[in-house]
């Protein structure tokens, strides 16, 4: 059993892409970005200080205090994402790049309005219904030639190991489609492409990534005296993201003998849910000032479920000069992994100023520590090896990430029946100095990241209609596997360009 749990262990570490794959799951599933309906999404997501909209149970409860009207919305979401992939040091890279439309339901959600019992308490409000806060959907290809292998990896992934310890998932299918060899039985591998580094090799890799985060939420507030609302929202956010990758890599210039390709396919599912609380107030300080405040727990995923799946294909020259090929796949029984997740705290202020008749300026500002993120591994596997490998991987989650700061910036102008609306987003770097120092290679690390929205509605008195259009393009780097005392290392420099076409159809009862 505790040889089975550091052969998944072993897995996970050799997902890579800017990082370790579990310190990157951390980031990923901490960095939220609340879609909710068109018209948050189309004032760049800053509405905390004005409520009367159905986003605000993911964001600042208390704005539901401000309906006067009970509401219903629901808002259907098509994304079409595109990322260029380029690989660095190839003499012949080329990026195939993939558009694809996803539909999602961003929102679906009842706010019931009432009158408070104390006259003091002019409304008493209910809110229920489901908020889309994260979305993972993104597919690019990259193709070209350059040196080093995928079998590197795999090579020395295994140094030290007999065949019965080397991993089911990775290094064992090397050795099962003979990628690795021990001819002299002293735990070191070899390989057909070791004796031939400077080789050219022509490379494809398909990365697939899929779902999102959406939170089920239950919320109450009430406003008092027309000068404090407070409310509280309970969270249920519910998780969903697999992740597809299809390597291959081929000799077709026939430089080394005896290697011909190989291919090496993985797919991660995980799935799971969790639970927090978030506390919001709104002071009007006038009638055209109001200030917001929310806080929100860390979300605590009580279990998530990951589900490994890999397999491998290798073909060579044998010393009759025939083609000989080999596949192997992972245990179909050994692929599960179960973990525990808090993500950090977040705390929001804003800021809302009406302007009469002609609409309101917003602005926002949240704070968070990445690198208050951790995990609990001890929910399968309760030896000190475990222990001493969650304590490592919490200690790399703080120091490779740190606090950040996310700005909200929007307004929505009002003529007559019509609403027109625009915002940016702009995102801090969750990277810590010293990892971007260390790490001047990355792509983007540094940088901070704007997404730009437009809006548009129309309000009658008993429904309404609004549209959103928000966009961001945002440059990274991938790693398809590392090795040591190698540099460069194969890397992928990616272009992504993200864009949310978002439909809100509302009525008032």
């Amino acid at each position: 059993m505790k040889r089975l749990f550091f052969s998944l262990i072993l897995f996970i570490l050799s997902w890579v892409s800017v990082q370790a794959q579990v310190p990157a799951d951390a980031l990923r599933f901490s960095s939220l970005d609340v879609l909710g309906t068109a018209r948050t999404v189309g004032i760049g997501g800053g509405i905390g200080a004005l409520g009367a909209d159905f986003s605000v149970l993911s964001t600042n409860p208390a704005g539901l205090a401000a309906f006067r009207r009970s509401e219903f919305t629901v808002t259907p979401s098509f994304s079409l994402n595109s990322t260029d992939a380029i690989l660095e040091n190839s003499s012949n890279s080329s990026a195939v790049q993939k558009n694809k439309v996803a539909f999602s339901l961003n929102n679906l959600g009842l706010a019931f309005s009432r009158q408070g019992r104390n006259p003091n308490w002019k409304t008493s409000n209910i809110g229920i219904g489901i908020n889309r806060i994260a979305s993972f959907n993104q597919t690019f290809t990259y193709r070209g030639e350059s040196t080093g292998s995928y079998i590197d990896f795999f090579q020395e992934a295994s140094i030290d190991l007999a065949p019965s310890e080397l991993s089911n998932f990775t290094t064992g299918l090397a050795f099962d489609t003979e990628a690795i060899y021990d001819i002299d039985d002293d735990l070191f591998y070899e390989t057909d492409v070791e004796l031939n580094e400077n080789a050219l090799l022509q490379k494809e890799q398909t990365v697939k990534r899929r779902g999102g985060i959406s939170e089920l939420s239950l919320a109450f507030a009430g406003n008092y005296k027309e000068r404090l609302m407070i409310g509280l929202s309970i969270g249920f956010p519910i998780l969903n993201y697999t992740e597809e990758k299809v390597y291959s890599e081929e000799d077709r210039a026939d430089e080394v003998p005896a290697y011909v390709n190989m291919q090496f396919n993985e797919k991660l599912t995980t799935t799971g849910s969790g639970v927090n609380l978030k506390l919001g107030v709104i002071f009007r300080l006038s009638q055209m000032i109001r200030l917001g405040g929310a806080i929100h727990t860390p979300t605590t995923y009580g279990t998530l479920v990951d589900n490994f799946e890999t397999s491998m294909q290798h073909t060579y020259i044998d010393g009759d000069g025939n083609d000989q090929f080999l596949e192997s796949a992972s245990p179909a029984d050994q692929g599960e992994f179960e973990y525990k997740l808090k993500t950090p705290w977040r705390f929001i202020g804003s800021a809302g100023f009406i302007i009469k008749r002609a609409g309101f300026i917003t602005a926002e500002v949240e704070y968070l520590k990445y690198n208050a993120a951790n995990f609990d591994l001890t929910v399968t596997d309760n030896s000190q090896g475990t222990i001493d490998f969650q304590d490592n991987l919490n200690s790399e989650i703080a120091n490779i990430y740190q606090s950040a700061i996310n700005l909200r910036f929007g307004g929505e102008y009002a003529l007559k029946i019509f609403r027109f609306r625009a915002g940016v987003t702009v995102s801090g770097t969750p990277y810590a100095a010293n990892y971007i120092r260390d790490n001047p290679n990355i792509k983007g690390i540094g940088d901070t990241s704007t997404a730009y929205a437009l809006g548009f509605g129309v309000r009658q008195e008993r429904y309404f209609i609004d549209f959103a259009f928000k966009f961001a393009n945002r440059e990274n780097t991938f790693t398809p596997y590392t090795v040591s005392d190698v540099y460069p290392q194969n890397s992928v420099t990616t272009n992504a360009l993200r864009n949310n076409l978002l439909f809100t159809f509302g009525y008032k009862f």
